[in-house]
């Protein structure tokens, strides 16, 4: 998941692909070996324009969307993606 720099901040809804290429690397975040607490960074977006893309496992496409209607943000976009060889 991709949280937009100085979340909270004036830039909140600035697009990521707008920013310099240093900017973008420092506002990802990626977890090896886990799932990432998406409660709770969604819930740190409150107030923010949220966008979710979810692509794995079918177990983890299920969880991410049981997690985002939750009511966690007002403003949140939601997106699954399956794919199969």
């Amino acid at each position: 998941m991709a949280l937009s720099p100085g979340s909270g901040s004036h830039n909140a809804d600035r697009e990521l692909e707008s920013l310099p290429h240093q900017s973008l690397v420092q506002s990802t975040k990626v977890h090896y070996g886990e799932r990432p607490d998406l409660k709770r960074m969604i819930f740190e977006c409150k107030g923010s324009s949220v966008g979710v893309l979810v692509c794995g496992p079918k177990t983890m496409r299920l969880e991410v969307a049981t997690i985002c209607p939750s009511g966690l943000a007002d403003n949140l976009h939601f997106e699954s993606m399956s794919f199969s060889w």
